[in-house]
This record gives structure tokens, C-alpha cells and sequence, in this order.
């Protein structure tokens, strides 16, 4: 019998009022994380600096990055940041990367005019620069000194990032609603069965897996919003009523074995998201009806950020 599900949040920060608005109602929802993604031309390009905005108006939610594109930039600098992400919330901060990219001029204008490398091992190499640079394991010296590390995820829809994770001692996410990615729970269960720690830092594998979908009332209005969605590389996985959503949720952590998934919601509109959100926490019940409002009341009374588009 599976363990309680637990559910994060991916956020594509089309807008950041939304984000700004979004996150401290989904920490009191009872979510267990809140992950921005990193897009170039749409959405946002450095999330990242929205992270202590959101982490300073929630109390205990987890929030980080899913992901930074690491094959355009410096692990070193990387590192840099999310340790003092984690120096200002300590055991709070996520720290996804991937292999996405981004359009060829942007991609050219990004890497100061260099040509894309997309070899394997290259890849590989910066994630191992990266994690040593964090746990300070490297003869650079980093900054700031932390006692507490930022979690660290490998973000893929495939055995090729599955196995990078596993090798380098790393929690792996798997996508199920990137166009292209592998519906196989084998995925996980090699991920587990040759997952190697990482020194004294990290023992155990740690995993879920990442869907994308719309959680409505009614199962007419959930279809209703489904016809909005137009962004053909993002397949939805879970759509209609919150119970309706529970099974297939639920089906999925039976299938993959996973305690926590974490859920896009398409929805454009932050009325609606936010009612698919709610929907969900209350039908898994992720936390108690009081709990829930107790918390809703206290970030209305502290809330005073405004001013973003």
C-alpha cells in the first residue's frame, strides 16, 4: 500500500503576479513545493530571483527551480546563488536542472556567440562540478558557508537523465507531460536500483514525477478550459473533477511507486487555477480544513506586495 500522496506545484510564470499571488495560497492548500520553470521567449528567463520573494512570503513550503538550464551557464555561479538561497532558508530551497534549450538565437546570444554543446558527458561533467561546489568539495572556494544543502534535482523524461541522477547521487523528477517523454515506470525502479549516494550528503534515491492537467468542478468545465490550452509541447495527463483527478493521481503513484507529484495546472486564468488547486488539496486532503484557513488569515493580514505585471 502506498504511503499518503504528497503534491508540489510547477509554475511556468507567464505572470508573476499570479506566481506572487499563487504561492502563499498553495503553501496553506497544503502543498509540499513550488517549482518555477525557466523558459527563454515565454514565461520567465531567470525565475530564480523570484525565489526569496516567494520564499519570504511562505512560512514552510519548499520553493526552487525546475529548472536551471545548466548547459548555458556557470556551475560554479550556480552554486553560488542557491547557497545563499539556502543560507536564507535553510532546508528550503530546491535546485532543478536540466538539458532544455531555447530558440538558436537565443541559445547563440546566451552562450556569448559559442555553438551549443549537447554531448552527454559534458553535461555530466558540470552537474558533477556543480554538486561539488556546493557541498565544498572542490579547491575553488564558494560562497557562502552553509550547514544545510539545497536539494538537488535532476529534471528528465528519459533513462539518459534518470542515469545521470542515479550515477551522481542526485533526486531524479520524471516528466510525463513533455511531448516525447517515456510513459515507463522501469524508469524509476532502475533509477532506485542503481542509485549511488553521494559521499555522506545523500544516501538514499529520492523521486517523483511531474504531470500537467486542469482540476475543475464540474467535469463539463474542466473540458471547457482544456479547449484553452494551445501549447503543443505540454500533453495533460489529468483532467475533470477533483475526484475524477484523485484516481488518475492516485493510479499514477500506484503505477510509479512515488509518494509526491508534482502538478502543472494549465489553467490561464488565476481564478481558475487557483480553484484547480484547492480542489485538489481538499479532495487528497493535504491539510486540515482549519489548518487551511488559519493560514489563508494570516498571509491576508501580512500581504502587502503589489505592484507586478
Amino acid at each position: 500500500m502506498s504511503e499518503k500522496l504528497s503534491l508540489g506545484v510547477l509554475d511556468f510564470c507567464d505572470s508573476i503576479t499570479t506566481t506572487i499571488r499563487l504561492a502563499p495560497r498553495i503553501e496553506a492548500f497544503g502543498y509540499s513545493r513550488y517549482w518555477l520553470a525557466e523558459h527563454h521567449g515565454d514565461g520567465l528567463a531567470s525565475p530564480e530571483l523570484l525565489i526569496p520573494i516567494l520564499a519570504g512570503l511562505t512560512k514552510r513550503i519548499r520553493v526552487g527551480m525546475a529548472g536551471v538550464l545548466l548547459p548555458f551557464y556557470s556551475p560554479l555561479k550556480v552554486a553560488d546563488n542557491f547557497k545563499l538561497l539556502e543560507l536564507l532558508f535553510p532546508q528550503r530551497i530546491d535546485l532543478g536542472i536540466g538539458r532544455g534549450g531555447a530558440d538558436p538565437l537565443t541559445t547563440q546570444a546566451l552562450l556569448d556567440g559559442r555553438t551549443r554543446e549537447l554531448d552527454l558527458d559534458l553535461y555530466k561533467e558540470k552537474i558533477q562540478y556543480l554538486i561539488d561546489y556546493l557541498h565544498g568539495n572542490s579547491q575553488v572556494r564558494t560562497t557562502p558557508a552553509i550547514s544545510t544543502y539545497p536539494e538537488v534535482w535532476v529534471l528528465g523524461t528519459g533513462f539518459n537523465s534518470m542515469h545521470v541522477a542515479a550515477h551522481k547521487g542526485l533526486a531524479y523528477s520524471h516528466s510525463l507531460f513533455h511531448r516525447g517523454c517515456l510513459d515507463n515506470p522501469s524508469i524509476l525502479k532502475e533509477y532506485r536500483e542503481t542509485f549511488q549516494p553521494y559521499g555522506e550528503k545523500v544516501l538514499t534515491p529520492r523521486c517523483n514525477i511531474a504531470v500537467a492537467g486542469i482540476c475543475a468542478d464540474t467535469e463539463a468545465r474542466a473540458y471547457q478550459l482544456q479547449q484553452q490550452h494551445a501549447n503543443n509541447f505540454v500533453m495533460l495527463n489529468i483532467v475533470g473533477t477533483a475526484n475524477q483527478c484523485k484516481e488518475k493521481l492516485l493510479a499514477l503513484q500506484e503505477r510509479y511507486d512515488v509518494n509526491e507529484i508534482i502538478f502543472f495546472d494549465v489553467c490561464r486564468e488565476f481564478n481558475d487555477r487557483l480553484r484547480s488547486y484547492e480542489l485538489l488539496a481538499a479532495e487528497l486532503r493535504l491539510t486540515s480544513v482549519s489548518a487551511q484557513t488559519k493560514q489563508l488569515a494570516v498571509y491576508a493580514s501580512n500581504n502587502s506586495y503589489g505592484g507586478a505585471t
